[in-house]
């Protein structure tokens, strides 16, 4: 959110109806604001005016919008950035998630003929005062995290996975956190890109992750219902052909049923050799160990890779599956990858199921597991171990 002192809105558009419609909400509010018409003195406009938010038309006579998004990344600009065309929504789509990857702040997006609910509900949104000030974020080391791990400092998180037709738990992904005593919970998007930078390093986290699965095995410990448990495996680790050995070692160690396990195998980073991967990842279904492709549908993962490599499960990125309830293309890519999956003969679980609608449509179009925020948090071993109970309590019996 922008603090209530420097609201500031530029409208780049060449249609002064549409300008004066966005000046006179913005007036309404109290909000400075300025437009033009003219693209090609938008980067001096922009400068001497330092907006907080720009409204962006897309087509434009002299400039199109692209390009101005290409400009304000160049300029590494930081304002609120709202998309305003009648183009179809699909090239809006489109054009917001290269925004994004430009490293711009998309907002939103405005349908015309506009909309001045619409419009003043963006701006209310926008410029509500800022209740807490976020802090910046900690670059973590190699060298951090090679300590950590040497004091023990990570820990297991659990998320349930749950079948959508009979609602019983069938698994849990495993997710670790970095426990630092001054910093607090560290997520894993802050360190496991720094680990994938280091083949040792991150092959020592996926050690730790593992190990500490098998050794508090919750149906060994508490008697549960045996549950698969899904461990991320990166794609830089798929170069050690004995790799298999050494998983298949810990679990004749922990006395771990091999079939229990998923290796889940991530797309962070380029895979390497793919003959030499064929050959690890068919010695892990030797095993009886069973692996799952991961963020299907994002790029990463290929068709080859679902025809070559002897994948038990698919699982559907969770970006598809929280927007499949508001955008038809959305859907149309969760219901393809379904019906793929299915067709190869493998489990699909869908991501990111974030409401009961989402739940409900994805048990009505076949999808086999769901996992996300509306079913279960990632929480530490005990909780999850009293959610299970408590979950399995409320399912309605069955006669």
């Amino acid at each position: 959110m922008t603090k209530m002192s420097e609201k500031r809105v530029l409208i780049i558009d060449d249609d002064i109806r549409i300008c004066r419609i966005i000046k006179n909400v913005a007036k309404k509010l109290c909000i400075k604001s300025y437009a033009t018409d003219n693209p090609a003195l938008f980067e001096l406009t922009r400068l001497e005016f330092e907006p907080n938010m720009i409204f962006l038309d897309l087509q434009m006579p002299k400039f199109d919008g692209i390009e101005l998004l290409r400009k304000l990344a160049v300029q590494n600009s930081k304002a609120a950035i709202i998309l305003v065309s009648g183009m179809d929504k699909s090239v809006i789509e489109t054009t917001k998630d290269l925004g994004t990857s430009l490293g711009l702040n998309m907002v939103g997006d405005l349908q015309k003929p506009l909309d001045v609910d619409k419009i003043e509900d963006i701006l209310q949104r926008q410029f509500e005062p800022v209740k807490s000030q976020t802090p910046s974020r900690y670059q973590v080391t190699e060298e951090e995290m090679l300590q950590a791990i040497e004091k023990d400092r990570f820990v297991i998180y659990y998320q349930p996975q749950v079948n959508l037709i009979s609602g019983k738990i069938v698994g849990a992904e495993a997710l670790v956190r970095w426990q630092d005593p001054s910093r607090g919970l560290i997520l894993p998007g802050e360190f496991i890109p720094v680990a994938e930078n280091n083949e040792k390093l991150i092959e020592s986290l996926t050690n730790v992750v593992l190990e500490k699965v098998l050794r508090y095995d919750m149906v060994r410990i508490d008697g549960i219902q045996k549950l698969n448990i899904s461990i991320n495996l990166s794609a830089k680790m798929l170069n050690n052909l004995s790799l298999p050995d050494e998983v298949a070692n810990l679990l004749a160690t922990y006395k771990y049923e091999p079939n229990r396990l998923m290796m889940e195998i991530t797309e962070t980073g380029v895979m390497g050799d793919p003959v030499l991967m064929m050959d690890i990842l068919a010695r892990f279904r030797l095993k009886n160990i069973k692996l799952s492709i991961d963020d299907y549908g994002t790029g990463h993962s290929t068709l080859a890779q679902l025809h070559q490599m002897p994948f038990t499960e698919l699982k559907v990125d969770k970006s598809f599956v929280i927007q499949s309830m508001k955008n038809e293309d959305a859907a149309a890519i969760v219901l393809a990858t379904i019906e793929l999956g299915h067709k190869l003969d493998l489990r699909v679980v869908a991501e990111g199921v974030e409401d009961q609608e989402t739940y409900d449509w994805l048990k009505d179009v076949g999808c086999d597991i769901g996992q996300g925020y509306h079913i279960g948090r990632p929480v530490d071993l005990k909780i999850f171990l009293d959610w299970i109970k408590e979950y399995n309590f409320k399912l309605p019996r069955t006669p």
